[in-house]
């Protein structure tokens, strides 16, 4: 009899292992690995909590180690490459997975490139939901699409899978909890979360003495300091645009919190600046009260008038002078240095062309390059490449109509195309200028623009 009961217990035992072994073990999946990254799903649990009555938070995570020199990108990758993709199979009891991005570094590539995400080692956050569980298992897959890049980028994808059990009774797992727990922390936080902290934002277009000049984002942190840590640095990361690419962003410590400045370069050159625009972004290296931290915000950024040296002038005034300092007096050179070689030349008037006068209409052709050569610096390649066909169009109405000379109605028709070309080329510069005029800032806007003290 007791040998049956040692028998029958040995039994139970060994039918027991499995499940024990399953409990034990660490809850991650598989790595997949290359030789430049390694990538599975963790989760903080050896058995999750049961869901019910009601759902329950499950905190995953996509774990990355990288090869030294390699990287993988944040949301807004910078100047290439592109951000993981994520896409979790449905799952029963599993809802809503969506992947979090922690504080990001900056890499300064060859060729002036900036890349922006992280090195050696990141885990992404994925914040899902728990509903249920049936048979106390969750069984987790997602597809995930990412690029690692040093010098040269490589495009991998994999299927990653996880096996959660679920429990009334929690087990959380040593090995993955602290890693976790690190990367949650390094999420940014809502800037309207932190008491004592505020954020604004001004975009000010460029310099009316600045040909080419670029606008500028202005962002202020209120009632933040830089962190004391020597490697945290105050960093600002902006969000992709529909409108524009970001620069190198400068940070300065005012007296009530610190500024960052962005140079922006506008997609579509020589469009007037929009009145206001939502601009998000997540800045890094702060402390408040010494306590180091990170946030996140999105805020409409109205248009704010642009930085000068000298006293404001009246709208009208500073019209006129950005008429004066703007494209329009390289076109009406353009134009009036075609003239004069079409006339040198013998294509306009009764002057007959001569050594002398041909050698000068050459000299005038010169006047012209050197015309545009300076529109180039303040005019849209789309606005200089319509002047070059103005210009080409008056010597073809002059050409022509030296040829019909004897017949006076078209000879009449090209004077006047000749004279419309001439009137159209400093339009087309000015409406095709990189700088908008200052009177497309609205006034409304100087309380926001007023520097921090």
């Amino acid at each position: 009899m007791r040998t049956s009961k040692t028998f029958l217990s040995l039994i139970l035992a060994l039918a027991a292992l499995p499940f024990a072994a399953h409990r034990a073990a660490a809850i991650a999946g598989a790595w997949a690995s290359n030789p430049q990254s390694r990538v599975r799903l963790i989760t903080p649990w050896k058995v999750a909590p049961s869901p019910s009555p009601r759902e329950t938070d499950l905190r995953l995570g996509l774990h990355f180690t990288l090869a030294p020199g390699w990287h993988v990108y944040w949301k807004n990758s910078g100047d290439a490459g592109f951000p993981p993709i994520v896409a979790f199979a449905k799952a029963p009891g599993l809802r809503g997975a969506e992947l979090l991005w922690p504080a990001p570094q900056r890499f300064e590539l060859r060729g002036g490139l900036v890349a922006l995400g992280y090195e050696k080692e990141v885990v992404y956050p994925v914040r899902a939901t728990l509903q249920s569980a049936p048979g106390h298992l969750l069984r987790l897959s997602a597809d995930v699409d990412y690029l690692v890049c040093e010098v040269d980028c490589i495009p991998y994808r994999y299927t990653l899978t996880a096996d959660q059990p679920v429990g009334t009774s929690a087990v959380p797992d040593p090995e993955t909890v602290p890693l976790l727990d690190a990367w949650w922390s390094r999420l940014p936080a809502a800037a309207d979360s932190l008491p004592g902290v505020t954020t604004d934002g001004v975009l000010e277009p460029a310099a009316p003495d600045t040909p080419g000049g670029a606008p500028v984002l202005e962002i202020r942190v209120h009632g933040a300091r830089p962190a004391l840590a020597p490697d945290a640095a105050p960093g600002l990361f902006l969000e992709v645009h529909d409108t524009f690419d970001a620069g190198r962003p400068e940070a300065r410590v005012t007296d009530d919190g610190v500024v960052f400045r962005v140079p922006l370069k506008p997609h579509e050159v020589g469009k007037p600046l929009p009145r206001e625009t939502t601009f998000a972004w997540t800045a890094t290296g702060l402390a408040v009260r010494g306590q180091p931290f990170s946030l996140e915000a999105r805020r409409t950024v109205r248009l704010g008038a642009a930085p000068a040296a000298n006293a404001p002038a009246a709208p009208s005034a500073r019209l006129a002078l950005g008429s004066l300092a703007g494209p329009v007096p390289g076109a009406l050179l353009a134009v009036a240095a075609t003239l004069a070689a079409l006339w040198l030349w013998g294509l306009l008037g009764t002057l007959r062309p001569g050594s002398g006068r041909e050698a000068l209409g050459f000299a005038a052709a010169a006047a012209i390059c050197g015309a545009l050569w300076a529109l180039s610096r303040q005019v849209s390649f789309v606005g200089l490449a319509a002047v070059e066909l103005i210009l080409l169009a008056m010597a073809l109405c002059a050409w022509l109509r030296r040829r019909m000379d004897h017949r006076r109605t078209v000879s009449f028709l090209l004077s006047l195309g000749l004279a419309a070309c001439a009137a159209a080329a400093p339009w087309l510069a000015w409406h095709n200028r990189l700088t908008p005029p200052p009177t497309d800032a609205p006034a409304a806007t100087g309380e926001l623009h007023r520097p921090a003290a």
